[in-house]
């Protein structure tokens, strides 16, 4: 019997988070912070630079109003927990992937209300929706992250043990919310004109160049701020047209985003993989 994908992003979207509570220490949190430069820049990408290049994109690519607004959604909101899908792999900077997807979902966490009173439609909006929006994200990610810090505090050694079944949970839903989606994904991508596909790869791309050229000289920091802020947070885009614009296709752009955004940052990673084996064996 298939499950419900909407179950299967919960359980994603509650393992990862609780996980990334587990993963992120009092001190990865302060070193990542006490970078201020990093930290600026990846602020300066996230919340200033993607958001104005997803205005610029859908004044060259003019799209329907719905693929617009989810557009628009994705550029402005960053951060994701499937950024540590991949992120997570950067040898040394562990705890700087970590708590760069911490601070993001912080962020994305913080500026969503704001955003959706800037976006277009958003003035026919009722109370309600906007509550259950925030009941919404504070049960499926910001408990789950709160309470991963403190069982971290309080009881590091059993919760050691923890974080790989976790992860291997986290990894078994999203293969299958992937594969119960696939159709509907699949729908998406060719309801959709040549414009807004365009579009979005677009943003991927430029996004992850973005990341890149502020990650700093350090080419492991480069990727993992390339990923964390090429993958812009369709969970949260995903609720917001749940609650906020039910039964329009608002959800379409961030459907074909993560259709999209998963397999460039796959080859993204495999290739600097492959680059470090072959950096260390020019050195050996």
């Amino acid at each position: 019997m298939p499950i419900p994908p909407l179950l299967l992003l919960d359980l994603f979207v509650v393992a990862v988070m609780f996980a990334i509570g587990l993963r992120v220490s009092r001190g990865d949190l302060v070193s990542t912070l006490r970078n201020r430069r990093l930290v600026l820049r990846s602020l300066l990408a996230n919340c200033l630079i993607v958001p104005a290049l997803g205005f610029l994109l859908v004044t060259l690519f003019p799209m329907e109003p719905d693929l617009k607004l989810g557009f628009l959604l994705l550029a402005a909101i960053p951060g994701t927990p499937v950024a540590l899908q991949f992120t997570r792999t950067a040898t040394g900077r562990l705890a700087l992937a970590a708590g760069m997807t911490f601070l993001l979902t912080l962020v994305s966490l913080a500026i969503t209300p704001l955003v959706l009173e800037v976006m277009p439609r958003a003035a026919a909006h009722h109370p309600r929706p906007l509550l259950s929006l925030l009941e919404t994200l504070v049960l499926y990610l910001a408990l789950p992250l709160w309470a991963g810090l403190m069982l971290s505090r309080r009881a590091p050694a059993f919760t050691s043990r923890l974080v790989t079944p976790l992860n291997v949970l986290a990894s078994v839903a999203f293969l299958a919310l992937m594969w119960e989606t696939r159709h509907f994904r699949r729908q998406a991508m060719k309801s959709m004109s040549v414009n807004p596909l365009v579009a979005i790869v677009l943003l991927i791309v430029l996004a992850m160049v973005v990341g890149w050229y502020l990650g700093g000289p350090d080419r492991e920091s480069r990727r993992v701020l390339a990923t964390s802020t090429s993958m812009r947070s369709v969970v949260i885009c995903f609720y917001v047209a749940r609650y906020w614009f039910p039964g329009t296709g608002v959800y379409l752009a961030p459907l074909v985003y993560l259709s999209l955004m998963v397999p460039i940052n796959a080859a993204f990673t495999v290739y600097e993989k492959w680059w470090r084996r072959r950096s260390r064996a020019a050195r050996a």
